[in-house]
């Protein structure tokens, strides 16, 4: 199977991206074929909604690192997001990514593509990642993509402190499981 992960952190050694390393090694021992793209460090222009693309039936006229990663999105099974929660939904950067998708929509609605969600949140309260959820599962209910699985790291303060939690071990698990 091949899976396309996109991050969404600034932080290389941050949380979110701690929980990405898990689920590639679940991933990875299940013998999965991945591909990590990392939003917040590649060069995405915003698309700008002026449909020279005609929503996948033509290039975007953008020529940055979504043309690789294109190709990757097009070939995956399953796409994975995964981000910190910064004011109650995905970071901006990974946004961006999925702003993107508009190029391509057409063909990503024809696949049977699965996809997973793994966030990482600082503030202890649940209700928090509820805007995350329903965003993720609004834009897979367009694409016509199946949920494989969501984990939400709550209240996590470190690397340190998310090792000492169940956390990692789900992101492990799912990644495993696909």
């Amino acid at each position: 199977m091949k899976i396309t992960i996109l991050t969404g952190s600034p932080r290389k050694n941050g949380t979110s991206n701690f929980m990405a390393d898990e689920f590639i090694k679940g991933a990875a021992e299940s013998g999965h074929e991945i591909y990590r793209f990392d939003c917040a460090k590649s060069d995405i222009k915003n698309c700008l909604g002026c449909n020279a693309c005609a929503m996948g039936s033509k290039p975007c006229i953008h020529k940055d690192d979504f043309v690789e990663l294109r190709e990757h999105l097009l070939n995956s099974d399953v796409i994975v997001f995964v981000t910190p929660i910064y004011y109650f939904n995905m970071t901006s950067s990974i946004k961006k990514v999925i702003d993107r998708f508009y190029s391509i929509d057409p063909q990503l609605r024809a696949k049977q593509n699965k996809a997973v969600l793994i966030s990482v949140q600082h503030s202890p309260v649940n209700e928090v990642c509820g805007v995350l959820n329903a965003n993720y599962k609004a834009i897979l209910g367009w694409l016509n993509i199946e949920d494989a699985g969501i984990v939400n790291a709550v209240g996590i303060e470190s690397v340190e402190h998310l090792k000492q939690t169940p956390y990692p071990k789900q992101a492990f698990e799912l990644g495993k499981s696909l």
